[in-house]
């Protein structure tokens, strides 16, 4: 089975990583093979690359430079006659809304991918809705319980995002910690996430902030991407030092080693401001053995249940303090549920069992396209 993911590539982010994980050298034998066709060169291509994937160029696309619409179009219809497809899957209402059209002229049946039920601005929705796919996937049932118009008319199926466990290596957590000088006996509160309000920075740092500092030290894990992000970065590196964290919550930056990061921590917290369609972030968290501390909202409970970690109130700093607190001073528990994290991962790692999931999925249209031709 042939698919081609079709996508801008300008960001790293969850669905990126996912996208990584259908690259040849991680998900190995599979009943589907992926190759990759985007706009923009650049972390995301150079990634696919390196996994051994075959990336197709389409040429950087802005959407008020319609030379620039025809170009790429006229790129990807090369792409698309170059090969028998099963099916080309959008993964937003960009890539919908600017593609669709060559997709469907194409004969290729054409899939969204959902990774969140409002994805961006109604204008992009609507120009997407010129072109229906065939199938829409969705990432979570909170995000099939949640699509509006104009997808909710569609044919929605579920399916997680395929992940891998991390490779463990002997010795990272050791070395790691010392490589940042973290004490021995500290307990480390890793948060790995885009900079932005809605994972909910600002109220770790609030909460953080009436813990006493005792046994503690908190990592933040993410890079500067686009320049709402810088302002937000500076936000936070205030807020940090009014609240004397400065030697105690370290901003560690934009990171390739994020696996080997989580596993030198304790507990992974990030407590969303918004919902989460799904929370892939969570799962590599549970991966590496971390209890999770997240708010209840989203996606969080299809991921995070008492045996692996803690939902607590949104929006509360109290709430969260406590949770924080409860896993920070309490040896047990936090053994008790890093053990819950390590079964509860193998549940959502089951890269084999997805990719059989995606291709029985992926089948339905591809079937149905030859059956009507």
């Amino acid at each position: 089975m042939n698919v081609l993911h079709v996508h801008s590539g300008n960001m790293f982010g969850g669905v990126e990583r996912m996208l990584h994980t259908l690259a040849p050298a991680t998900s190995g034998v599979s009943p589907v093979s992926s190759s990759f066709a985007l706009c923009f060169k650049g972390a995301v291509s150079e990634s696919l690359q390196s996994a051994g994937a075959a990336v197709h160029d389409l040429g950087p696309v802005k959407v008020r430079r319609p030379d620039e619409i025809v170009r790429a179009r006229r790129a990807l219809r090369d792409v698309l006659d170059s090969d028998r497809w099963s099916a080309a899957i959008v993964h937003s209402a960009w890539g919908q809304g600017i593609f669709g059209s060559t997709i469907l002229k194409s004969g290729v049946p054409m899939v969204r991918w959902l990774h969140a039920p409002q994805p961006g601005p109604r204008w992009l929705e609507y120009w997407s809705a010129r072109s229906r796919p065939a199938l829409v996937i969705c990432n979570s049932n909170y995000t099939r319980n949640a699509v509006r118009w104009p997808l909710a008319g569609a044919r929605l199926s579920v399916l997680y995002p395929p992940s891998v466990p991390p490779s463990s290596q002997l010795g990272t957590r050791e070395s790691m910690r010392a490589s940042l000088g973290t004490p021995a006996g500290t307990v480390v509160v890793a948060l790995a996430a885009r900079l932005e309000a809605g994972k909910g920075h600002r109220l770790f740092v609030e909460a953080l902030a009436t813990i006493p500092a005792v046994r503690w030290e908190a990592w933040i894990i993410g890079g500067v991407q686009h320049q709402h992000e810088r302002e937000y970065l500076a936000c936070l590196q205030r807020q940090i030092a009014a609240a004397d964290l400065s030697g105690r919550v370290r901003l560690l930056g934009q990171r390739d080693n994020v696996p080997a990061l989580l596993e030198a921590a304790d507990v992974y917290c990030q407590p969303n401001q918004a919902p989460d369609s799904f929370g892939l972030s969570f799962v590599e968290a549970l991966s590496a053995g971390l209890p999770v501390i997240t708010t209840a909202m989203g996606a969080a409970a299809e991921i995070v249940d008492p045996s692996c970690g803690l939902l607590v109130e949104p929006a509360s700093a109290v709430a969260l303090s406590n949770a924080l607190r409860t896993l920070i001073e309490g040896d047990g528990v936090r053994q008790t549920l890093s053990a819950g994290a390590a079964a509860r991962a193998r549940q959502f790692c089951n890269l084999p069992a997805s990719l059989r999931q995606f291709a029985e999925q992926i089948a339905t249209v591809s079937n149905a396209s030859v059956a009507s031709t």
